[in-house]
């Protein structure tokens, strides 16, 4: 009887921070780890990359490459990665915001080659323009045996911008369940940041970055300050506006909002968190630490950007706001906090949305099956 030799699945990612792409990749390990596909992966990564403990704590072997580092092509780095996949010898190349990672696949010849699109964007008239359509038709056409898209407003995206329908496979992100700590361990991690028990916490979990608006949430806190002041904000992260973000708490006085810099494991807080809010306007596309906190039963109140309303069903697991709405999302905040009722059905629809849509292993096992069937093999 032949035996087929175990799946290799070589990952580029170009980020020199841990952000929601290499979350997906690392999950996707974990995943494989327990899957019958344990030892199938490896990854490429910027040199020095914030990653490369996380992968090697995993025992998944890295490779460095340099003129990766946070963009998706650079001319100079494509034979550098050629080098790294004929030596990997990979069958299939699974690249995340690498175009480069695609055409040293595509030179290198004899593997199957997987991209991820993990943001949204707004879509400009020059975007959509016949040219721009065309290039990017041939650009995906060329460079891609299928196209994995993590929300339908990523789908929707890569469709108006040109991207044929047939190389596009939907699969949601998916996280493992969060866990849930006993209820004097949830006590002490709020006495650490001077919360109390009877605190109404709302935190928002994400980059400090322009594109997740924390200035709208600032707004929203100062509006809250004066209307319940058990209603307390954690900012949890870091990012190139965290200078701005701390200065405008100190000068407008917004005593409500607590910023605890980077947390590389989001699980305490999440566990002390009543609510989620997510603000973004742009790039968003599936929320890791939304769905993470959905597993939880926290629900959210969001912006209607991007991928937002396909984690956050309006009235359902959450509320969703225009963005960069103020108002609205204070609104919505205190109507979550002052209806009980609400806010427990609301809570049962989030882990159920996470059941249905973002578990690890709905993300596993369908990207598992894509690479197998992209191979001609039948899952394992």
């Amino acid at each position: 009887m032949k035996v087929l030799h175990m799946l290799k699945v070589l990952h580029i990612l170009t980020d020199t921070n841990i952000g929601g792409a290499g979350k997906c990749v690392l999950a996707l390990g974990d995943w494989a780890a327990g899957n019958n596909y344990k030892g199938c992966m490896e990854v490429i990564l910027p040199v020095g990359s914030a990653l490369k403990p996380e992968f090697d704590a995993r025992l998944i072997p890295v490779y460095e490459a340099e003129r990766i580092n946070d963009k998706s092509f650079d001319l100079r780095a494509v034979k550098a990665v050629k080098q790294i996949i004929e030596r990997a010898a990979p069958d299939i190349v699974h690249t995340h915001a690498a175009l480069s990672g695609r055409i040293a696949a595509r030179l290198y010849g004899r593997v199957k080659i997987v991209s991820t699109r993990h943001s949204v964007f707004d879509l400009s008239p020059g975007d959509i323009s016949l040219r721009r359509r065309l290039a990017v038709r041939v650009i995906n056409g060329l460079f891609s045996d299928a196209i994995i898209a993590v929300s339908p407003a990523v789908e929707d995206n890569l469709i108006k911008l040109g991207t044929p329908r047939g190389k596009i496979r939907m699969i949601f992100n998916g996280v493992p369940r969060a866990e849930v700590f006993e209820w004097d361990k949830r006590g002490r991690i709020r006495a650490a940041y001077g919360l109390s028990r009877n605190d109404f916490i709302v935190s928002i979990i994400a980059r400090l970055s322009q594109e997740k608006d924390h200035d709208t949430v600032l707004d929203a806190a100062k509006k809250i300050m004066h209307m319940d002041k058990s209603v307390r904000f954690l900012i949890a992260g870091a990012g190139p506006m965290e200078s701005h973000l701390k200065k405008r708490v100190q000068e407008e006085e917004i005593k409500n909002v607590i910023f605890t810099g980077f947390i590389k494991d989001i699980v305490n807080i999440e566990n002390i968190t009543d609510l989620q809010i997510n603000a973004s306007i742009g790039t968003e596309a599936t929320s890791m630490a939304m769905i993470s906190g959905m597993s939880l039963g926290i629900p959210a109140v969001a912006s209607d950007f991007g991928g937002n309303p396909y984690v956050v069903a309006d009235g359902v697991n959450g509320l969703l706001f225009p963005k960069r709405g103020s108002q609205a999302m204070a609104n919505a905040i205190m109507s979550v906090r002052r209806n009980r009722e609400m806010y427990d059905d609301m809570s049962f629809q989030a882990m159920e949305t996470y059941e249905t849509r973002f578990t690890l292993n709905s993300m596993g096992s369908q990207t598992f099956e894509l690479y197998e069937e992209l191979c001609g093999r039948r899952p394992l």
